[in-house]
This record gives C-alpha cells, sequence and structure tokens, in this order.
C-alpha cells in the first residue's frame, strides 16, 4: 500500500515499534480482552486503539515508507491485535495483500468483538510455522489451526455486522489473532514434544 502520511493515517502518530507489547509483559499479552460495549459507537480510546491498528499494519507493508534499512524498521504485519499495543479490548485488524502486483486484491478486515462460532475438523498449517510481533525469540514448529471457521464481527471500516465463512490462509490469520483476544500466542499450539508433529490428513499452506 502506498500511504500519502499527509492524508492516509487515521490517527496523528506515525506507527513505530514502541507501541509493541511483547510476550514477556503477560499481565497484557495473557490477559483475556474486554468486549466494546456499543460497536456502532466507540468511545475515544477504542477509536484510537483501532487506528493505530490499521495504521500499524498499513504503513508496515509499505515498503517505500518501511524499507528494511529504516532505523525503526518495522516487520511486516499481515494482522494486529489491540493487546499487542497495550489495549486489552477486543479489536483486531488484518491486511492480506493476496497480489503484490495488484494493490486492488486487497482484503481488510477491522474486527470489532470478533467471535469463531465453529470450526472444522480439517486441520491447516502453515509450512514455515507462524511469527509474531510480541514474539522476538521465534518459536519454531507446526502451528495446527481449523482449516475453515465461520466467524462474526462487527466490521469497523464497512460499519456493519457480518457473518462470514473463512478458510485457508484466512481462516489462520483470523485464528492467530484471535487468540491475542483471548490470551493466547501461535507457539502455545506448537507440540512440546515434537514440534513439528503432523497427522497424515492434515493440509499446508
Amino acid at each position: 500500500m502506498k500511504i500519502d502520511l499527509t492524508k492516509d493515517l487515521l490517527q496523528e502518530q506515525i506507527p513505530t515499534n514502541d507501541w509493541l507489547i511483547k510476550d514477556n509483559e503477560s499481565t497484557i499479552i495473557r490477559r483475556i480482552s474486554d468486549n466494546v460495549l456499543d460497536v456502532e459507537h466507540l468511545n475515544a480510546d477504542e477509536e484510537q486503539t483501532m487506528q493505530r491498528l490499521i495504521d500499524f499494519v498499513r504503513y508496515s507493508q509499505d515498503p517505500d515508507l518501511n524499507p528494511e534499512d529504516k532505523p525503526d524498521h518495522l516487520r511486516p504485519a499481515v494482522g494486529l491485535a489491540a493487546p499487542q499495543i497495550g489495549i486489552n479490548k477486543n479489536l483486531f485488524f488484518i491486511r492480506i495483500e493476496w497480489d503484490k502486483d495488484d494493490l486492488t486484491k486487497v482484503e481488510e478486515i477491522a474486527a470489532i468483538n470478533p467471535k469463531i462460532l465453529s470450526r472444522s475438523s480439517q486441520i491447516v498449517a502453515l509450512e514455515d510455522g507462524e511469527g509474531c510481533l510480541s514474539v522476538d525469540i521465534d518459536h519454531e514448529g507446526l502451528v495446527p489451526r481449523s482449516y475453515k471457521v465461520i466467524v462474526s464481527y462487527y466490521d469497523y471500516l464497512s460499519k456493519k455486522l457480518v457473518n462470514r465463512t473463512l478458510r485457508g490462509y484466512q481462516a489462520v490469520v483470523f485464528q492467530h489473532e484471535y487468540d491475542h483476544n483471548i490470551g493466547k500466542l501461535y507457539y502455545d499450539h506448537i507440540n512440546q514434544e515434537n514440534p513439528y508433529f503432523k497427522k497424515d490428513d492434515w493440509l499446508f499452506i
């Protein structure tokens, strides 16, 4: 995404790594987040939190504003949840660029009070494992996720209550961010005895 800092940021501050809460700050990262009481009328803190989530992810994906040699380079994020910036509210933002050469093929989910209504028994995992902006020491291993989830959330961008079915990569990312709001991290799902444990019927992305 090409961002014009004069008009495209939703809030006033340029995103920085200083916003991020790490996994050693367990009183925040491991706490279950509170629901937003009025999804259609966020209070000032909730509004700022959602705007920061959106700005951080969008900014982190912009290679011109966030080059790898930048002193405060942000690891490009696909998603970010409110606890990761120190706010225990049930909010997260996802931005998937499906085609790096065609930025019209982008999906954004700005979820308020997301819920997972059901999960498939079919398991999927990312072949290279998962990572997280709140985890500085990589934990190698396979992270089993449900291949299909039926979810609901109020979308901040469209101002609508959404019910939909997600599959594959979309489902993995949604589950990763959802976990943050219930105090879980991706490496909680890795088999501790055999990090690369897998079953024959698992799918891989």
